[in-house]
């Protein structure tokens, strides 16, 4: 009969241990595993009746960029199992910061997280404040160039959303949020205009939003001749802008000055010919009236992102033509003068003194 017991208890443990994930004890992390972290229905209570689960899908991390790595690798505090103690919070930061060169891989300064908005409100202990799980997650981390990643280019408008749901819906109603719907990746997505990292407010100068930077912002793509023939967009408009009287207005610190998120908005971007853009015809005299208040239904008659200096200005070209001969003209005619005034008065003061 205990010949029996044992058997049934061998043949039960065996199908139990089967059933756990494909993890070994020849996985250095297999113990904290198959005693407590592998367990689905492992968790901790935080609050009464609240409960935070301490699970850790083997099969994610095992997809993860740090499938090779030990547990304490990032828990370096935990030294014997079961814990004696409650872990300290980790930060990723001990590891992803530049110059590191053990392998953590730094594309960009992610220690400017500490400075961000994100890492700001983080440090005042504001409970819905980001920190580097919230988008990259805890131990299921994928490389963005992974289409199961958060990071990845078509998920980042929506792991921004988890926090900044009003804003992504204005960006899907906008060209390019309904371009990333159509699976163009190359489309703009969040980080490309308030970047990765280092989010600061628009009135800081280091932020890629500040009105002085706002225009170079938007040129990473709109300068781009390949992106924008695919997409049907002129791809002069930053230069044209920057030769503006508005951009000239910038450059000189006049920050009040019309940028491009002025008059095309931030987030619900929309197509000139769209009825609700405030760049359509209909709605330019309102929108340039938030500056000119004195503006009236004739500057939809104008023209637009236009290079004095291109043909395809048109009367403009001819009127900027004129005035650099005329200045040219000019300038050349007062050198000649001035010459011959030098030459005059040496002439006389040449006479004068073998008199």
């Amino acid at each position: 009969m205990k010949r029996l017991i044992a058997l049934a208890v061998i043949i039960g443990s065996a199908i139990i241990v089967s059933s756990w994930p494909s993890y070994g004890q020849r996985d250095p992390n297999a113990r904290c595993l198959l005693e407590c972290h592998g367990k689905p229905d492992f968790k901790r209570e935080v609050a009464p009746g609240q409960f935070k689960s301490l699970y850790v899908d083997y099969e994610q991390f095992k997809a993860s960029v740090h499938k090779e790595k030990l547990c304490v690798d990032c828990h370096t505090d935990v030294t014997v199992i079961p814990h004696q103690r409650r872990p300290e919070q980790i930060h990723c930061l001990q590891c992803h910061y530049q110059g590191n060169v053990v392998g953590a891989p730094v594309s960009e300064r992610p220690e400017k997280y500490k400075e961000s908005v994100h890492g700001k409100a983080f440090e005042r202990g504001d409970p819905n404040a980001p920190d580097c799980k919230s988008c990259h997650t805890v131990h299921a981390v994928r490389p963005p160039t992974d289409p199961l990643s958060p990071v990845y280019r078509a998920n980042i408008p929506k792991t921004c959303a988890s926090c900044h749901v009003e804003i992504y819906t204005e960006y899907l109603e906008g060209v390019h949020g309904q371009a990333l719907r159509n699976n163009v990746l190359e489309s703009a997505v969040c980080s490309d205009c308030h970047r990765e990292h280092d989010l600061f407010p628009p009135d800081d100068p280091r932020s890629s939003l500040h009105p002085q930077n706002v225009a170079n912002t938007c040129a990473r793509c709109h300068t781009d001749v390949k992106i924008m023939e695919r997409r049907g967009v002129p791809v002069k408009q930053v230069e044209a802008f920057k030769k503006s009287f508005h951009g000239i207005a910038i450059e000189f610190g006049i920050l009040r000055s019309a940028n491009c998120v002025s008059c095309h908005e931030y987030h619900k971007i929309l197509s000139s010919r769209d009825p609700r853009s405030p760049i359509h015809p209909l709605n330019l005299a309102q929108t340039c009236g938030q500056c000119h208040p004195n503006a009236s239904s004739n500057v939809a008659r104008g023209r637009f992102h236009i290079i004095p200096s291109d043909p395809d200005a048109g009367i403009v070209f001819w009127v900027y033509e004129f005035y650099r001969w005329l200045t040219i003209v000019m300038t050349a005619g007062f050198i000649f003068y001035i010459v011959l005034d030098l030459y005059g008065r040496w002439r006389h003061a040449r006479r004068s003194s073998h008199g």
